[in-house]
């Protein structure tokens, strides 16, 4: 695959800007191949997804030093890119949870049901792809995304981390921690979806960093990672549950539809009561604590030397104020 051996991270031998150029440069490169690919479509379109999620969250971490109007203006134009090709990613995680559910269960009428629904959701899922290759706007998106990398390299960064840690990782930990514990209070399911973003761009910003930190915060990283898939398998089996009480889920008989809601609750119910467990793991500290934390390590890194010498040779001066 095109990032097989790609990560998410800043190395030690590149300062700050250097780093976040390459990584940005090379998620725009893939998402450009990615949308133009003829084969393995499904896969290159999930890649695609992800690839616009990892530069959001770099936007996010880089808020404070290019400004809000920057941040704002980039932020709305992969916004619109997902949205784009969100249609054809849609039945897919729809099959994937289908297919994991099929093999669970043993009920033959409810499987003969479940082979139904994923055949329709195939169905719809190659209508969705002929319909895009049909309208040639793979190319004007590959187009978009190669634009929206030159605006990048247009934008001016510090490498402070009084910015980028105490403002901008400060701000998403604490509203992923907030997350958290509403989720606690209220059984809303959309506060899961809204808390599961959160976490990935709270993960993302810390791979990007994770060269200059010890072992504990790579576990940390891993945690989030595990919350976050969780996360993400509730959302699907939430979507499922709102299409059996729609019915546009197809169930030929009203005991099979309500053998199918008995395993979503007792699956959600399970989920939930494990991605509490790592939500207590994952976010004991305040926003303040933690990021001070990662201030701390950061400033004693290599990483962070090497940005402090390269801005000194540039101008002979550091203005820095850490």
């Amino acid at each position: 695959m095109m990032n097989e051996h790609f990560v998410l991270e800043i190395q030690e031998q590149e300062y700050f800007e250097e780093g976040i150029f390459r990584v940005l440069d090379k998620l725009h490169l893939d998402a450009a191949k990615f949308i133009t690919a003829k084969t393995q479509q499904h896969h290159n379109i999930h890649e695609l997804r992800t690839n616009i999620k990892k530069i959001r969250g770099i936007l996010r971490l880089l808020r404070h030093e290019i400004g809000e109007d920057s941040y704002q203006l980039m932020n709305s134009h992969y916004k619109n890119l997902a949205a784009e090709v969100a249609v054809l990613r849609d039945d897919t995680s729809q099959i994937e949870l289908l297919q994991e559910i099929k093999n669970r269960i043993k009920d033959t009428a409810v499987k003969k049901d479940l082979g139904i629904i994923i055949a329709q959701h195939d169905d719809t899922r190659k209508q969705a792809f002929y319909l895009f290759n049909q309208s040639g706007n793979a190319e004007n998106l590959k187009q978009m995304i190669l634009g929206l990398q030159q605006m990048m390299h247009e934008l001016s960064l510090s490498g402070n981390p009084e910015l980028f840690i105490l403002k901008s990782l400060k701000h998403i930990y604490r509203q992923a921690r907030s997350a958290f514990e509403i989720t606690g209070l209220l059984n809303d399911e959309e506060l899961y979806h809204y808390w599961r973003k959160q976490v990935k761009y709270l993960m993302y910003h810390l791979m990007l960093l994770n060269k200059a930190w010890p072992n504990s915060i790579r576990v940390f990283i891993n945690d989030l990672g595990r919350l976050a898939s969780k996360l993400g398998e509730l959302h699907d089996l939430n979507l499922f549950h709102t299409g059996i009480k729609e019915k546009r889920i197809y169930c030929s008989a009203k005991t099979q539809q309500s053998y199918l809601l008995r395993f979503v609750y007792k699956r959600r119910w399970q989920l939930k009561k494990h991605i509490h467990s790592l939500g207590e793991q994952c976010f004991t500290e305040s926003s303040d604590a933690f990021a001070m934390r990662i201030f701390n390590s950061w400033e004693n890194s290599v990483m962070s030397k090497k940005t402090i010498k390269n801005r000194k040779n540039a101008d002979g001066s550091c203005n820095c104020t850490y």
